[in-house]
């Protein structure tokens, strides 16, 4: 890039990334109760998509379902229920949901762990060689040389997952490849660097979501995976529940020809109302594992009514990210947001956390940008348990932003962690901090007895 030229900030890259999701009407019922309605369809992966989608004899596949929907077969108020200890590849991706009553619902039957979504394109053993040492595989849609999400048309390539290891060494170019599982994916083929033919069974995670609800929906109990993008997007839908679900393993496509990189737990962008994030347990994200962000317009200025409570946070880049552009008008910004009863543990040590080219301060449980737009955010009744780099960073801010409020939360970090990026107070010192800023009133923080990363209870 030219001196001269400005490079792109990563926010300003991801405008661009959520604002292609939007929503439908707004439903303001804030206990609207499940789906159930007129009908109900099952899904199994013994299934076949052109019986009728009974108990007794389930549709097959992800596809079929969007097609219901995309042809009004389902609407607002139906539910379809996937196979419990089933994995269906793809995404669930819901089109504006026709009818004019109720909820669509997308949950679980019988007996077993969570139906999966997984996103991953599951190598054959169909690897070339390209150079010495160099290995690649076809990985455009339904090429034959890889089995599982077959139709995905996307080669953008956010990590390998090898012998249940995730190996994200991505790599902008052929020649940058040099250690054992660094990849580089282009237009039609995935590289791999490697001392041996990679062989059948490595899975690749490419830039797509895993869930995309359209508004008056509620996912309950379905576990989402290996998408190298985000695991549900809501864009800037309205009256959603997302609840008992699992997001793991997520992230790492590439954004911009830079090499940014991408893809976050849950992310709710501008223009969302009435969505409520539940009960549920998100690790291993390139990035972070709840975040609102977004650019205002006319149409879509706000947060409002935005709830995540109750959560687990495992293992992801960081905890809670929100950042605001645009022009500051009534009724702008974050609307009566909270994060609340939430166990956040090892901010910063996600797969991806020495991988990233801007690992400076970015291992933190909380995390905010430049703040255009108001916010009236309480973080509350929370657990944050040890980070990489510290326990909030107000990033382009001179101090944290008017309007989010701290509070009644615990805070434990590693000896010597500082309680702020960029501020002196170590954890050792928070309640200097706590005086100084006025923040995490109520809170308890502490010391635990060692920095070193470990499993989570």
């Amino acid at each position: 890039m030219q001196p001269a030229l400005r490079p792109l900030s990563r926010r300003t890259l991801l405008k661009g990334a959520g604002a292609a999701v939007v929503g439908s009407a707004l439903f303001t019922d804030e206990h609207t109760p499940p789906g159930g309605g007129s009908t109900t369809r099952y899904v199994s992966v013994f299934g076949s998509d052109s019986g009728p989608g009974t108990e007794a004899a389930p549709w097959h596949s992800l596809a079929r379902v969007r097609a219901a929907l995309r042809e009004g077969e389902l609407r607002r108020g139906d539910a379809v229920l996937l196979k419990r200890g089933d994995t269906f590849f793809g995404t669930l991706h819901e089109p504006s949901i026709q009818g004019t009553a109720g909820v669509f619902t997308v949950g679980a039957y019988g007996t077993g762990p969570r139906p999966k979504v997984s996103g991953y394109k599951i190598s054959k053993a169909a690897w070339t060689q390209h150079a010495k040492g160099i290995w690649k595989l076809d990985i455009t849609a339904r090429s034959g040389q890889y089995r599982g999400n077959t139709a995905a048309p996307s080669t953008n390539v956010g990590f390998l997952k090898v012998a249940g290891l995730i190996r994200g060494g991505k790599r902008t170019s052929l020649e940058a490849l040099e250690n054992q599982w660094d990849f580089y994916s282009d237009e039609a083929f995935v590289y791999v660097s490697s001392s041996f033919a990679p062989g059948d069974g490595v899975a690749i995670a490419v830039q797509q979501d895993g869930f995309r609800p359209a508004s008056h929906s509620i996912l309950d109990g379905i576990h989402i995976e290996g998408h190298g993008a985000h695991g549900i997007a809501t864009g800037g839908s309205e009256n959603i529940r997302i609840r008992n679900c699992r997001l793991e393993d997520l992230g790492g496509s590439q954004l911009a020809s830079d090499g940014t990189r991408y893809g976050n737990g849950v992310e709710v962008w501008i223009g969302a109302s009435n969505i409520v994030i539940e009960n549920s347990t998100i690790r291993e994200c390139y990035d972070v594992a709840f975040t609102m962000q977004g650019t205002a317009t006319k149409e879509a200025k706000a947060w409002t009514d935005i709830h995540f409570r109750n959560n687990r946070v495992e293992n992801c880049n960081q905890t809670f990210e929100m950042w605001s552009a645009g022009e500051a008008t009534p009724g702008s910004g974050h609307i009566r947001c909270m994060f609340n009863h939430n166990i956040c543990v090892n901010a910063g040590y996600s797969w991806a956390a020495t991988l990233r080219p801007d690992r400076e301060g970015k291992g933190t449980h909380i995390l905010t940008y430049d703040t255009e737009l108001p916010m009236d955010v309480e973080v509350t009744r929370n657990q944050f348990i040890r980070a990489r780099d510290s326990y909030l960073n107000i990033s382009g801010d001179k101090k944290p932003p008017k309007g989010l409020n701290l509070h009644h939360n615990i805070i434990k970090l590693g000896p010597g962690t500082k309680t702020a990026y960029g501020s002196a107070e170590t954890i050792e010192l928070a309640a200097r901090w706590q005086a100084r800023t006025g923040k995490e009133h109520g809170s308890t923080f502490g010391v635990l007895s060692t920095d070193r990363c470990e499993a989570p209870a």
